[in-house]
């Protein structure tokens, strides 16, 4: 009874002693924030506060912060109204959060302002003019992380060199978001929320007129939001204003939440974390997509100047390669056409009448093809077949259908083929010749061991077409893994329907070989180059884990996904279950992959990583 007496006063003296507390910070920031919204100097207030506007683009006028001569022009009044959980719930959250932060953290904002004043003398915090609700401009508070001569109201990304200005502490609390923590002041007083977009510069015209457009300026700005957890300082400009107005049109409980979880997650796994900033990332990104196009690969005609690349001779330059691609609507090979054509468009930037590669596809239904003249092509790329799971495997009669089309007709194809002087034939087999091996990893001494009837049939149909092989006709075979790109059926569109539904998915931990569509288009561009045969197993560069893939895939289409550890055994045993729940989980959790250096090519076909490709599957899904 003593002993519940005795912590009753204590928690009754420690309310007593947070409540003052309280009173007195709150008077305090009352006051203070007259100064940090300039109400004493009318001079230093945004003439555009609380209206709507646009950017016109003027040479006469200054560069502005995001590198663009321009000025802003009012349009109107704001029409926006905010919704009852913004202005009082939303806002009584900040309040108690904030507070119990500033109290709890103040250990750790003393140790960081020794640090800082021990690593560069100067003032502890630095304070920058922002544009807050209404582009009403607020002092934005940060730990000091550059030294006392970096240029004051320019954004990192616009200096010459920035890490020349940054201090050896700045390195560290940049790494880790501790120089935003004061921030959390901000949002006592009033200026900031802990979830909004970001607080712009008063001198970036692009991103407040972008964001105009959105609503995105008619909230209270944020310590992290949607375009954060999204890109954080990569996004374009256009982009990060379009996120920031997603956020506005959903803006409430559940959003700030998957905004808050999001934060930490990128925060603990440092993603997105750039010295740049607002709208830098298009021309890194181009300039890394010109160099990933030709790194590795046949290099474009003598004469042909392609975007910025130097002029370089292609091997046999006045060579047209003719290709026949066998297999109506399949989906790799519509996507290899497509790729050589894109390619063509590339090589002769500046004679799109000329051609490296001509391509035409027939369809091997019926026996109309067997008319066909192949006289005439260079290479057939063989990719008519009946795909995994297409009919069943319950009957003798569904089973033949998968050898009477993935063996006999490859078979006959390519006999037509090599009597009618056609030098190489690509034929796609698959990963499934291996289906029955008990080790997760294929490497050149794995025996193909296939349980399926697709299997079996493609595992067979290359043995056939080996035997066909001779010096004046090449047979190049392909064992490629899952194959995944926009448009894609199968396992990939599987993953994307998970990443959209669940916010949080087991830690996996598991390796499978995949390779992105325009990966195996530029192996087999290689090829044929090369007119090379033998067997060849092409993957990307780096296994996928299906956590980390269904995050990546989330992230791109600015979703929240947080991989939650433990679940391993769990996932494991679900694998050792019968029937389908056990088919699905070891399909989905198991290991299964190519060695990588059984899949190394003389020259890189890897032009794409795996979460390069994902980023590009979704831009590719946005243009339509």
């Amino acid at each position: 009874m003593r002993r519940m007496t005795f912590w009753k006063k204590w928690i009754i003296r420690l309310s007593a002693l947070m409540g003052i507390a309280f009173v007195l910070l709150s008077i305090h920031a009352k006051i203070k924030k007259k100064d940090t919204v300039y109400t004493h100097l009318p001079e230093e207030k945004n003439p555009m506060e609380g209206k709507t506007v646009v950017f016109i683009e003027e040479e006469s006028d200054p560069v502005n912060a995001d590198g663009v001569r321009g000025h802003l022009e009012a349009i109107g009044e704001s029409s926006f109204r905010e919704s009852f959980y913004t202005r009082r719930v939303k806002r009584a959250v900040d309040l108690f959060v904030s507070f119990f932060a500033l109290i709890f953290l103040s250990p750790l904002f003393l140790a960081l302002s020794l640090a800082i004043v021990i690593d560069d003398p100067g003032p502890v915090f630095f304070t920058q003019k922002r544009v807050g609700k209404n582009k009403q401009y607020f002092q934005l508070h940060k730990f000091r992380s550059m030294k006392m001569s970096t240029p004051h109201d320019t954004p990192t990304h616009m200096l010459k060199n920035p890490e020349q200005y940054i201090t050896r502490v700045g390195k560290f609390i940049r790494a880790h978001s501790l120089d935003e923590l004061p921030q959390i002041w901000d949002i006592f007083v009033g200026n900031m929320s802990f979830i909004g977009p970001r607080p712009g510069l008063w001198n970036q015209d692009c991103l407040i007129a972008e964001r105009d457009k959105y609503h995105a300026n008619d909230v209270m700005p944020g310590l992290s939001g949607l375009a954060q957890i999204s890109g954080r300082d990569e996004l374009e400009i256009s982009e990060k204003a379009k996120i920031d107005g997603e956020y506005v049109e959903k803006i409430g409980f559940l959003m700030d939440m998957r905004c808050l979880f999001g934060t930490v997650f990128a925060v603990l796994g440092k993603q997105g974390v750039v010295e740049g900033g607002t709208g830098n990332k298009k021309g890194k990104q181009e300039k890394q997509q010109t160099l990933r196009e030709y790194k590795g690969t046949a290099l474009p005609l003598e004469g042909t100047q392609v975007s910025g690349i130097p002029e370089l001779i292609m091997k046999e330059n006045n060579k047209v390669f003719k290709i026949l691609i066998t297999g109506a609507h399949s989906y790799v090979g519509e996507q290899v056409e497509k790729y050589l054509e894109e390619y063509n468009k590339k090589i002769f930037e500046f004679s799109p009448e000329k051609k490296r590669y001509i391509i035409e596809t027939i369809s091997l239904y019926g026996e109309e093809w067997k008319k066909k003249d192949f006289s005439c092509y260079d290479v057939v790329f063989h990719v008519a077949g009946i795909a995994h799971g297409r009919i069943k495997e319950n009957t003798e009669e569904e089973i033949n259908q998968y050898f009477a089309v993935n063996r006999d007709l490859a078979k006959n194809v390519a006999v037509k083929a090599k009597n009618e002087g056609i030098s190489q034939f690509i034929f796609m087999s698959t990963m499934a010749v291996y289906g029955g091996i008990k080790d997760a990893v294929i490497t050149k001494e794995t025996i193909p061991s296939p349980i399926s009837a697709y299997g079996e049939s493609k595992l067979q149909a290359e043995w056939l077409l080996e035997e066909l092989e001779d010096e004046k006709f090449t047979v190049a075979i392909l064992r490629p893994p899952m194959i995944y790109g926009h448009g894609c059926k199968g396992n990939y569109t599987k993953m994307v329907k998970l990443a959209r539904l669940l916010p949080v998915f087991p830690e996996v931990g598991n390796s499978r070989s995949m390779i992105y569509i325009e990966n195996l288009a530029e192996f087999i561009r290689l090829l044929i180059e090369n007119r090379e045969g033998g067997v060849f197993f092409p993957q990307n560069d780096e296994y996928i884990d299906t956590g980390k893939m269904i995050r990546l895939i989330a992230k791109s289409h600015h979703w929240t996904c947080i991989l939650l550890p433990g679940f391993k055994t769990i996932l494991k045993f679900m694998q050792k279950l019968p029937g389908k729940v056990g088919r699905i989980s070891k399909k989905a959790f198991s290991s299964l992959y190519y060695q990588q250096e059984y899949s190394d090519y003389r020259e890189n076909y890897r032009i794409f990583s795996l979460e390069d490709s994902i980023k590009r599957i979704e831009e590719i899904r946005k243009k339509g």
